[in-house]
């Protein structure tokens, strides 16, 4: 069973601007000053074509479905799992969601570079899912740092977001982690694999793992991604790495892992296709500003 160990990022406050930044979807004034506000748009694109199919036939078999400690070596093979888009679960408990994204135009690198860049900001974020993104910030503000690769502007970093998935809103602390702790290779020229211990902002509990593998194709690159949900893990942290919630949230109730795969499933759909189709324009415009 794989575990997370806290980093340095963990150990710093929570930011600031949690308990006190406004939450809103969309983009307001202050947003639409923006130097890239030009590729906000108003709603989300629908999600590719084989994804209502998948959410129409409900939950995939158990068979179909595997954990993380079998993820890097199945998702290493050449060719498609059996699930590439679904969910399901497996008999330890754990909930397996996948998404399968293509995306024409797109490369491993410009998505190294967007985790590195867009979490210092909310309207970064918002570009991404226009109608599920509220609020992000880093635990250390890494993007203006030229001395880093983009890999190193968000391994061992924290991302803290609210957002919907599935109607409900999360608040959640995305923590990421160098995929080779997973099991996975070094990716190669064009490809790579985005790893991390998701769990609450507002909690030292983590309760998932998430992996997204962008493989090259003839026309781009496709997305790959893995969510494995119930695994629980209390985190060392210290109080005030714990994000206090903003006044008037309403108390979180326990979460149920299953509604929130499905949920997880069309919205990872939607965010992925979305930010792809302006991925390359926006990576060209603003790779190598803070």
């Amino acid at each position: 069973m794989f575990t997370y160990e806290p980093t340095e990022a963990d150990k710093t406050a929570a930011p600031v601007s949690y308990s006190g930044e406004d939450r809103y979807l969309g983009y307001r004034e202050a947003d639409l000053a923006k130097p890239y506000a030009k590729y906000f748009r108003e709603d989300t694109l629908p999600v590719q074509s084989h994804v209502p199919e998948v959410l129409l036939a409900g939950m995939a078999p158990t068979e179909y479905g595997y954990d993380l400690a079998d993820a890097a070596r199945i998702m290493s093979r050449p060719g498609y799992h059996k699930m590439e888009t679904g969910w399901t679960t497996v008999d330890s408990g754990v909930v397996a969601v996948s998404v399968l994204t293509d995306m024409p135009g797109v490369t491993g690198q410009m998505w190294d570079w967007w985790f590195g860049w867009h979490a210092g900001e909310s309207s970064r974020y918002k570009l991404w899912h226009p109608d599920a993104h509220q609020y992000s910030a880093a635990a250390e503000r890494r993007s203006g740092d030229r001395t880093l690769t983009d890999r190193q502007r968000y391994v061992g970093n924290v991302s803290y977001v609210d957002e919907y998935v599935g109607g409900k809103m999360n608040p959640l602390a995305i923590r990421f982690v160098d995929p080779t702790r997973l099991g996975f290779e070094a990716s190669k020229p064009g490809e790579t694999v985005i790893a991390a211990r998701v769990g609450l902002s507002v909690a030292p509990v983590a309760f998932g793992w998430i992996v997204h593998q962008v493989r090259a194709t003839s026309g781009g690159a496709e997305m790959r991604s893995r969510f494995f949900l119930n695994h629980l893990q209390h985190l060392d942290l210290p109080a005030t790495s714990v994000a206090t919630p903003p006044a008037g949230r309403a108390p979180l109730g326990e979460p149920d892992m299953e509604a929130l795969g499905a949920g997880l499933l069309y919205h990872c759909a939607a965010e992925m296709n979305h930010l792809a189709s302006f991925l390359p324009a926006l990576y060209e415009e603003f790779n190598g500003t803070p």
